[in-house]
């Protein structure tokens, strides 16, 4: 009977061994396909310098997020004010409802602005451009009671 604990023995530690090699040859599940991080849109970088009283900026630039950043070099505060310029419309069409008035036409939605800035500073908006015409417009009243727009600082930008 001696003889027969030890057999027993080790056919009771040899199943479960024998199990376990079994599942370790069985080829693992794989895994469901992870999808892959959606990339982040790229980002343009646009510099606007602004000077008394016009903007400095390409005329045509890319369409999606852009980073527009306001320098103001000029000797009077600025601001800049994006807005949308509907296909139907040019710039003349702008400056001829604009200027009686001294109010942005109610045809042409504002996308968005900078803040007011002092000489020598900078001011940042990042908006999503579509494919389109846009105005950039300094909104601010000079010291004669015109606007900044009236005078010069004022430019039509084409994203394409």
């Amino acid at each position: 009977m001696r003889r027969s604990i030890p057999i027993l023995l080790a056919v009771a530690l040899a199943t479960p061994l024998s199990a376990t090699s079994a599942a370790a040859q069985t080829p693992p599940k794989t895994p469901a396909a992870v999808p892959a991080a959606p990339r982040a849109p790229a980002v343009q970088y646009v510099r606007v310098e602004g000077v008394d009283y016009m903007f400095h900026i390409p005329t045509t630039i890319k369409p999606g997020l852009t980073v527009f950043n306001l320098v103001n070099m000029g000797q009077d505060v600025h601001a800049m004010t994006v807005l949308v310029l509907p296909a139907n419309k040019t710039m003349h069409d702008f400056l001829d409802a604009f200027v009686p008035t001294g109010k942005v036409p109610s045809w042409t939605p504002v996308l968005g602005e900078t803040g007011t800035i002092k000489p020598g500073a900078e001011a940042f908006v990042t908006l999503r451009l579509k494919p389109g015409k846009y105005v950039l417009a300094c909104l601010i009243n000079a010291k004669d009671g015109r606007t900044h727009t009236e005078v010069g600082m004022v430019q039509m930008v084409t994203a394409k």
